[in-house]
């Protein structure tokens, strides 16, 4: 099983969310399908570049992320449902979505634009070059702890308790779930 499979298994799972299409159609994916006019998110793969969307009232808003790298988009949409899933199964937040730095040796790069902080990726400290258009540095911070594993791997970590063995140290012990 692909990464997009798993996630639309667990997505379904945890919220009864559809998700379909695919980027080989066109439309691409669309979270939460079937709901009509209700806040949703799509996907979509165009000139190049993956693009994800926040919609409300059947309007998309601009792109929350953009990158022409499916593996870094891939880890940018699991980020956005990482804590989410987490909260439903009960499981304690991971700060790694919320509040960790930016890697050591990395860096975030600006697009250059004084008028906002926006970003077009990120570099590691050996110079590779992950790009992803966004103005959210939390999920720039996060991927660059995750950007290394395969997104299926990471999936997989957020949803065990102990968020082991990639992600253990992100478990946020105070926001553990109340005991009945």
């Amino acid at each position: 099983m692909d990464f997009a499979d798993r996630l639309a298994e667990v997505l379904y799972d945890a919220w009864g969310m559809k998700v379909a299409g695919s980027f080989a159609a066109t439309g691409g994916l669309v979270f939460n399908a079937g709901v009509f006019a209700a806040p949703h998110e799509e996907a979509d793969y165009q000139e190049g570049k993956y693009s994800f969307y926040y919609c409300e009232r059947a309007s998309r808003g601009a792109p929350l992320f953009q990158t022409t790298n499916r593996h870094v988009f891939d880890h940018c949409v699991l980020q956005n449902y990482g804590n989410p899933l987490r909260i439903r199964y009960g499981f304690p937040k991971l700060t790694l979505g919320d509040s960790a730095s930016i890697r050591s040796g990395w860096t975030m790069v600006h697009t250059g634009s004084s008028l906002r902080h926006d970003y077009l990726g990120i570099r590691s400290g050996d110079g590779n070059f992950y790009p992803c258009e966004t103005s959210d540095f939390r999920l720039l911070a996060g991927l660059s702890h995750v950007v290394k594993y395969s997104p299926l791997d990471v999936l997989e970590c957020y949803l065990r308790p102990d968020a082991g063995p990639l992600l253990t140290q992100w478990v946020d012990c105070e926001s553990k779930p109340e005991e009945e």
